[in-house]
Formats: structure tokens, C-alpha cells, sequence
């Protein structure tokens, strides 16, 4: 019993030095730049558009956000379009493949309207696979892939800002 009790306690204390030892770790939330303070993420009001994920993102990092525009330091704007695309059918005209593209154009300017980061393209691209019979499952896939896609066009928006805001 006890010889058995060491055996795993040296297996779970091996398994976490190679783990630590290959540098792995959780990806958790950035922390955000003191440059990103006082920054007002315009038409932010829908939590579930871009804007409105990339306001939560940066809350989260710690950014301290304005109110409104008149308080803000910067004014960012963007866009957000979604596209799908439709990559391949079954034999009864079904589409069993989509392609589904997420663009985004965002700027800032600072308080007196000066151009402080010109606009920016960013453009990402999944592809969603269907069996053709769970129409269900499918639009469910595809909101979690909006989702996703949103989530990760935040993050690279908020590399962006940190790295080219003074």
C-alpha cells in the first residue's frame, strides 16, 4: 500500500517537471499596456459583435476604458463583416462544406481627431464541415465558430494596439 502510494507520487511528480520542463503553461489573459488607457471602443453596446468582444477582452486585461467619446483619449472604430461561402455539395445540391471569412477594418484617432493608428485589415478564415443531415448541429457549429473567430480577431486587434499606440 504504501510502496504503491510512493510509485504514484514519483509518477505525478515526473509528469509535472516534464510539463513545466517544456515550457508549457495556461494561456490565460494578457495584461494590458498602460497605452491602452482611456480608450473608447465605439458602437461596443452588443455584447456579441466584435466590438463588443474586444471591450470585454480589454476590461479584462485591466485596460481602463472611458465612459464616452468626450472623456476618451482614443476613439476606436471597426468593422466587422461576416461571409460564407460554400465549398462543396452532396449529390442533392446540399451544401456539405461552408467557408466562413471574418474581416475587419479598425482605426483610431485621438482626442482632436488626428489619426493616431491609420486603418488596419484583418481578415480570418475557417472551414466547417457537415454530414448534410444535422441542420441543428450545424447552425449551432457555426454560431461557437463565430464566436471563436471573434474572440481571436479581438486578441489580435488588442496585439495591434499595444504594440503601435504611443
Amino acid at each position: 500500500m504504501l510502496k504503491g502510494r510512493h510509485w504514484r507520487s514519483g509518477f505525478l511528480l515526473s509528469i509535472l517537471l516534464i510539463v513545466s520542463g517544456c515550457g508549457f503553461h495556461l494561456k490565460g489573459y494578457q495584461q494590458a499596456t498602460p497605452n491602452l488607457n482611456g480608450l473608447f471602443v465605439e458602437d461596443a453596446e452588443n455584447r456579441q459583435s466584435l466590438a463588443g468582444v474586444l471591450q470585454r477582452d480589454l476590461r479584462a486585461s485591466g485596460a481602463l476604458l472611458a465612459a464616452s467619446a468626450a472623456e476618451a483619449k482614443y476613439r476606436l472604430s471597426l468593422t466587422e463583416i461576416f461571409k460564407y461561402r460554400v465549398l462543396s455539395v452532396d449529390e442533392n445540391g446540399k451544401a456539405l462544406e461552408y467557408e466562413l471569412r471574418l474581416k475587419s477594418d479598425f482605426s483610431v484617432v485621438d482626442r482632436e481627431g488626428n489619426t493616431a493608428l491609420p486603418e488596419q485589415h484583418l481578415e480570418l478564415v475557417r472551414e466547417l464541415t457537415y454530414s448534410g443531415t444535422d441542420e441543428l448541429g450545424r447552425r449551432n457549429e457555426a454560431k461557437l465558430v463565430r464566436g471563436d473567430m471573434r474572440t481571436d480577431m479581438a486578441d489580435q486587434i488588442v496585439r495591434r494596439l499595444q504594440a503601435q499606440l504611443d
